[in-house]
């Protein structure tokens, strides 16, 4: 079974924990209670790991590009290939856009960019208009993630119990079940 390289295993399972945990604060900030501060942890915190989430994209993007990922499996279809191809292309592109929309919309108010408390992180300096456009974007992008995420898992469902291929080997789960695969 090919497999991906550590640091692309590593990558991908600690960005999907930063990624699944920064939706669930984004979509849930609203029902978290305002007073003593929690709703701004939880928001200062989503805000910290967005910024994570940039600086670990451009790791993955860099690593993949020096470590290409393994052949799919021979069996894949051409169709298989293309949705996988797609996915992943998918994938990269809104692990960008979405933290730095977030990242624009932090000139909508005079408040520093915190990362964990550490640094304030300098603001893009746009007007309010493309901050408020930023807004309405990250929104639609959250939205878009948890579609490829939905999607993912989805494939991930239809490989280990419809065609009991194994590929979460291929992510470093669990061992081959099959010879060749």
């Amino acid at each position: 079974m090919n497999r991906y390289s550590k640091g692309a295993i590593i990558l991908h399972w600690l960005m999907a924990v930063m990624i699944i945990g920064n939706l669930a604060g984004g979509f849930l900030h609203d029902f978290v209670p305002t007073e003593g501060g929690q709703r701004s942890l939880v928001m200062g915190l989503h805000k910290s790991f967005g910024l994570t989430i940039i600086a670990l994209s451009l790791v993955r993007l860099g690593w993949r590009l020096a470590n290409p990922p393994p052949d799919f499996p021979h069996y894949f279809t051409s169709g298989e290939r293309l949705l996988a191809k797609a996915g992943h292309g998918g994938f990269y592109l809104v692990m960008l856009a979405l933290p730095l929309t977030g990242w624009v919309m932090a000139d909508r108010n005079t408040r520093p960019l915190s990362f964990f408390g550490i640094t304030d992180v300098p603001k893009f300096g746009v007007d309010k208009a493309v901050a408020d456009s930023a807004h309405e974007l990250h929104e639609t992008l959250g939205w878009v993630m948890l579609a490829l995420l939905a999607l993912h898992l989805l494939a991930l469902v239809k490989h280990q119990l419809l065609d009991r291929d194994n590929l979460l080997v291929r992510m470093g789960l669990g061992k081959g079940r099959r010879a060749g695969v």
